[in-house]
């Protein structure tokens, strides 16, 4: 539909049409209520107060866009994602740290030149969180020599930190998938903390002297401080009408000030041993939104879309109690159940305006995750990321793809619908490659 149809939403307020699903989730039980954290789109949109000074470029790379936003396109490799085996029915991996060199060649061959690599502690640390494993940290040590071999930026990640990790919040009744959960809090314990700054000082004495234009790190994936018990017992006694409002903005105002100074602790340990190494922080809360407090740490600001769930995670198992699962084929644009579209490229640029004013305050930014789930039809997977990218490339931001091989990927997604082309033992969904390699900014 055109700008100005009446079928458009006359204002479109962050996560139109997921209230309701949200909402529903926080009230059916306290685990419901943290589940909601899982996914940063249950935040999109979200501001947070603070104030920011200028960029210290020089922590920035060589190659810049002229928002100082680096411009890396790519993709997240998982061979050290989880501990846990369960995660392995659903993305291909081996729980072994063994990064495929083909990845990396592929990648580069198809015009790509960033990868994330998020990854769980518990790989090398043990048997207490301030014993690091050093023949475990190998895989990462040749990881870093293959995108250095392929002319490929590496960004380590710690998808699992000690005291903190995004897939806590998942209720296993709901999901069907085992977590191993972590026993205390980075954010409430200073032992997690210190253990959390023992990871990232390790990181940077052993990687000290590699540029950054080279290597970068990804203090912790989708930060978010989980309500307490008497914040969980507030948020039930407040009602369907005023519980997402509150849990989006009030409860979570109160936690972000414990998410920056933790990594503002880890920044410090980090730029002692290593002053030119690259920072990037994911935004608070789950990725959503910019973190003015930290805009004069110096760090890159990453956020993560999956915007909106019903389209980019339809039928994905780790949602449940955020969606129903019954939840009728989404398309894109997105309509609600009466054929009035609550998602368009519109709302998207709406949602995604409060990052760009981070040029203005000398802040770079990058969007480390973003994607659509298997069961999404290749239809409207194309359109989606069509609309997304642009929306993406309005704000010079680059991108990166949760997947490379896998669910969320380009390759071996066993996606329903999908035209696959054999490509040396995989399926790969070219359509889709076309549509990123056609959206990437030179």
């Amino acid at each position: 539909m055109g700008k100005g149809s009446n079928d458009r939403p006359e204002s479109p307020a962050p996560q139109p049409g997921l209230t309701r699903f949200t909402r529903r989730s926080l009230l059916n039980s306290a685990a419901a209520v943290a589940s909601a954290a899982i996914l940063p789109s249950a935040f999109a949109g979200v501001a947070f107060l603070g104030e920011g000074t200028s960029l210290n470029e020089s922590s920035l790379p060589q190659s810049q866009t002229p928002a100082n936003n680096p411009p890396w396109y790519g993709f997240n490799l998982l061979e050290y994602f989880s501990t846990d085996p369960d995660w392995m029915k659903y993305f291909p991996y081996k729980n072994d740290g063994m990064f495929l060199e083909s990845d990396f060649r592929w990648i580069r061959d198809w015009g790509f030149n960033w990868l994330r690599l998020p990854m769980d502690y518990r790989f090398w640390t043990a048997p207490d969180l301030f014993t690091i494993n050093e023949k475990q940290i190998e895989p990462i040590d040749r990881a870093i020599r293959l995108g250095e071999q392929y002319g490929i930026h590496v960004n380590i990640c710690l998808h699992r930190a000690p005291g903190f990790c995004i897939l806590d919040t998942m209720d296993e009744k709901l999901t069907g998938i085992a977590v191993t959960k972590e026993k205390t809090s980075v954010f409430t314990d200073p032992r997690a903390l210190d253990a959390f700054v023992h990871q990232w000082s390790f990181f940077a004495e052993r990687y000290k002297g590699i540029p950054s234009k080279r290597l970068s790190f990804n203090l912790v994936n989708e930060p978010i401080v989980p309500p307490n018990a008497t914040e969980l017992a507030e948020l039930q006694k407040r009602g369907p009408a005023k519980t997402t409002d509150f849990f989006n903005s009030e409860m979570l105002q109160r936690h972000a000030k414990d998410y920056t100074r933790v990594a503002k602790a880890a920044t410090e340990a980090i730029r002692t041993r290593d002053p030119q190494r690259m920072v990037i922080t994911d935004g608070y809360p789950g990725g959503g939104s910019p973190i003015p407090d930290l805009f004069g740490t110096g760090m890159l600001q990453s956020g993560h879309t999956y915007t909106p769930i019903q389209v980019t995670h339809h039928q994905c198992e780790w949602v449940r109690g955020i969606l129903t699962g019954s939840e009728p084929l989404p398309t894109w644009p997105l309509r609600d159940d009466k054929g009035k579209i609550i998602y368009d490229r519109q709302t998207l640029g709406t949602l995604f305006h409060p990052w760009a004013s981070l040029a203005t305050q000398g802040v770079p930014i990058h969007f480390g995750e973003m994607g659509c789930y298997k069961h999404t039809p290749p239809e409207v997977v194309l359109a989606w990321f069509s609309d997304t990218l642009d929306t993406l490339g309005e704000l010079k931001s680059g991108w990166a793809l949760w997947n490379f091989r896998g669910s969320f990927g380009v390759l071996d997604t066993e996606r329903p619908g999908t035209k696959f082309e054999d490509w040396q033992g995989h399926q790969l969904d070219r359509p889709l490659l076309a549509l990123l390699q056609k959206k990437m900014k030179a």
